[in-house]
């Protein structure tokens, strides 16, 4: 990677959240008051955990989206600030209720339910986009949601790819939101990201046939890749029609928080393809990093685990 590209920031588009996060030893009884082993607030959002994993591997990057000014947010504020997160180009609202999820980590059975609230918090538009310099950036990131406002901002990079003598932007998009209209958001993407969910909703059954389902709505130089929990990871390179798959990777001890796996995943994935390795080395990277980070609570040992492979 020359000095021009390293410099540049991976720029992640999408949803930060403030989650109230409770861990329990079994699931909750309706209408009971219980205690839980722990609890802690932390902040979540796809594209915003995206980059927490992104400064634990060691890469620049930066969050763009709206931010509540409600006093309460300021946490969410304060730790990007402090994981060296970039934020300065994100959108603040007043009067609007900030985005939150309460959640429930099973010990039990390892599951994380989630309940989300964001009653009037705008999503990013494309006028707030177009205000960026994409000189900045090396590659951009879409949490896929907004179909309208993100497609615009997807053929404003598109665009701007096409002027000569300056290295492009990589596009990557993540289908994960259970939207089947989504799906169009893939048509100029160099890398998509499919969820398990995303793809059962759409009524394809293995990893294997979801990758081959979706190739057809992506440009031919296109890169597919759908994690699918235990049963681990695929990709395809749809100019080559090459397929790899890597396995799941459990955690050296017992499974204790899930959330945020997907999200460890697709960065580490990003993480290496910035770095010109192979379809097959970042699938199988993402997937013992999604492993390690279930064996642990939040993020932050994640730089620690892999610091000899950084």
């Amino acid at each position: 990677m020359d000095s021009e590209i390293k410099d540049k920031y991976i720029l992640c588009v999408g949803m930060c959240t403030l989650d109230i996060i409770h861990v329990m030893q079994e699931y909750p009884d309706e209408d009971s008051d219980r205690r839980s082993e722990h609890g802690r607030w932390q902040r979540g959002g796809n594209a915003s955990n995206n980059c927490t994993v992104f400064r634990q591997l060691g890469d620049k990057c930066e969050f763009i989206g709206t931010i509540s000014k409600e006093k309460m947010f300021q946490f969410v504020i304060d730790d990007c600030k402090n994981r060296g997160i970039r934020i300065s180009n994100c959108v603040y609202h007043e009067n609007c209720e900030p985005p939150l999820s309460s959640v429930i980590l099973n010990e039990e059975t390892g599951t994380r339910t989630i309940i989300h609230s964001n009653p009037n918090l705008p999503l990013l538009t494309f006028d707030d986009f177009r205000k960026i310099n994409l000189n900045e950036y090396k590659w951009i990131h879409f949490e896929g949601r907004n179909r309208h406002e993100t497609t615009r901002m997807i053929e404003l990079i598109t665009l701007w790819n096409k002027i000569d003598n300056k290295p492009n932007i990589t596009i990557s998009v993540e289908l994960e939101k259970l939207s089947p209209r989504l799906i169009c958001l893939v048509e100029f993407a160099d890398v998509v990201f499919l969820s398990k969910d995303y793809a059962i909703q759409m009524g394809w059954q293995t990893k294997e046939e979801a990758v081959k389902n979706l190739r057809k709505e992506v440009k031919k130089s296109a890169k597919i890749i759908c994690a699918w929990g235990i049963d681990g990871s695929i990709a395809l390179d749809n100019e080559t029609d090459e397929y790899f798959t890597a396995p799941a990777y459990p955690p050296t001890g017992k499974v204790v928080d899930t959330l945020g796996a997907g999200d460890s995943f697709l960065a580490a994935v990003i993480h290496c393809l910035v770095r010109n390795k192979s379809l097959q080395e970042a699938i199988n990277f993402g997937s013992r990093v999604a492993g390690a980070k279930v064996g642990i609570h939040g993020f932050d040992k994640l730089g620690e685990i892999f610091k000899d492979e950084l």
